[in-house]
């Protein structure tokens, strides 16, 4: 014990149990240390909630931000503190100053330090309660209702307005390919029927969405049969089908700037609110409501909710809809 144990060092509140009564008793063993200069013992202040970023980590925090063109005050500088080292890691760079002065002689790798700090997650099918609710009942009643207001052509195309659906901080497109090929299963992909647009502040995203190809490994929660129709393998991945990659737009946008124009049938907004500030929060959620047509449906994450926005109505896991009486623009 004693070779284990720094000489320096003692503890509180360990529990020895033994044959005088000392059984469930707890003891001082808590982690002392030595002042160096006096000697007094002091305990070891325990830490709660994360460290603060060092006043030069913010700095280059908000310095890289407006090289991206993105405003900083709308991010918890904690969260983005906790990824400064992947950051870090992106640019191959030994500590922020390094970081700067490489970013400085090459300006494109701004995206790929950013592009770890705002990671964006997400998958296909991303929380099967929520897609099942989309796929049995959210989707069908908007469709139902656009058909109503559909009129056909002799040659079967639409002439009405088209249902439009916006992921908004789309990543690489996942979620919006999600419900494209749910779209296809019922015939509303066809000329005219549907606009769907993805947008994300990081180009690279952007890129990525359009491109279209995936992992296997992203494709696991994509049921057998929609998957075998609608994505191809093309070497080492998988590729979604010309059909859902001509039906989709993708394009580089802040949405925590302006709302891409609307009205919006659906806007798909999920787990970007947990990386924000309260004051930032609540101006998304004011402009995405703002964005939706009266019947719309903002599909969020499972950790977020519109509190405080008139209009908005609960009607499944993570999914709102906005109610007749409208919701006041920004």
């Amino acid at each position: 014990m004693k070779q284990a144990v720094p000489p320096d060092m003692c503890f509180r509140h360990v529990v020895f149990p033994d044959s005088v009564g000392g059984f469930r008793r707890a003891l001082n063993v808590a982690p002392v240390r030595r002042d160096e200069a006096t000697g007094a013992l002091a305990h070891t202040p325990r830490h709660h909630g994360p460290a603060p970023v060092s006043p030069e980590g913010e700095s280059f925090l908000r310095w890289v931000f407006a090289q991206a063109g993105l405003t900083f005050r709308h991010y918890k500088t904690e969260t983005l503190a906790r990824r400064l080292p992947a950051c870090l890691r992106a640019v191959r760079a030994a500590d922020v100053r390094h970081a700067r002065s490489l970013i400085l002689r090459q300006p494109h790798l701004a995206w790929a330090a950013v592009g770890m700090l705002v990671i964006g997650v997400t998958s296909f099918f991303r929380d099967a309660a929520v897609f099942e609710a989309l796929r049995e009942d959210a989707l069908p009643d908007l469709l139902a209702r656009r058909c109503r207001e559909w009129a056909l052509s002799g040659d079967g195309s639409s002439i009405g307005p088209p249902l439009r659906v916006w992921s908004a901080g789309c990543s690489d497109g996942a979620e919006l390919y999600s419900v494209a090929m749910l779209l296809a299963e019922w015939g509303a992909l066809g000329a005219g029927r549907a606009e769907l647009l993805g947008t994300d502040c990081r180009p690279d995203a952007v890129a990525r969405a359009a491109a279209g190809s995936f992992d296997p490994g992203a494709l696991r929660n994509v049921p057998p049969s929609i998957r075998e129709r609608y994505c191809t393998p093309d070497g080492d991945v998988y590729r979604v089908s010309a059909q859902l990659r001509h039906a989709t737009a993708w394009r580089t946008g802040d949405v925590l700037a302006a709302a891409e124009p609307g009205p919006w049938d659906v806007v798909l907004c999920r787990n970007l609110a947990i990386y924000l500030r309260h004051d930032a929060v609540a101006a998304l959620w004011t402009r995405l409501a703002a964005a939706l047509r009266p019947g719309g449906l903002l599909v969020l994450g499972n950790a977020e909710r519109p509190v405080g926005v008139r209009g908005l109505v609960p009607v499944g896991p993570c999914l709102y809809r906005r109610d007749a009486g409208g919701v006041a623009d920004e």
